[in-house]
């Protein structure tokens, strides 16, 4: 049985995707506190991507994502767990963005 005065605080409580999210396995530069590490992009959406391989990154950090054709995104570390971290962009994608033709395309040989 719940209580009701024990309800979730929505505040707190982490943002949900909206986008559909396709698998890749592609290799990207991280760029964060003025260094950059390899990692690999695990799946993307129009809203974000999913890294592993990223190793002292934190929760809010600002991150520069850069395909190795030199496209760059930018966006926050939304959650990290492991050498997991995901990242939210801080301006969707279009669907028409280059960088979603690429990410697509490599996509499509997973």
């Amino acid at each position: 049985m719940s209580n009701p005065t024990s309800a979730p605080d929505q505040a707190n409580q982490p943002v949900r995707r909206r986008d559909e999210r396709r698998a890749v396995r592609i290799t990207a530069l991280v760029h964060c506190h003025g260094r950059f590490q390899t990692a690999r992009i695990v799946d993307f959406s129009l809203g974000g991507l999913q890294l592993d391989g990223c190793f002292g990154l934190a929760v809010a950090d600002q991150v520069g994502v850069e395909l190795l054709s030199g496209q760059r995104l930018e966006g926050k570390v939304a959650w990290a767990v492991a050498s997991r971290i995901g990242v939210q962009f801080h301006q969707p994608l279009a669907p028409d963005d280059p960088v979603v033709a690429r990410l697509s395309k490599a996509a499509s040989r997973t």
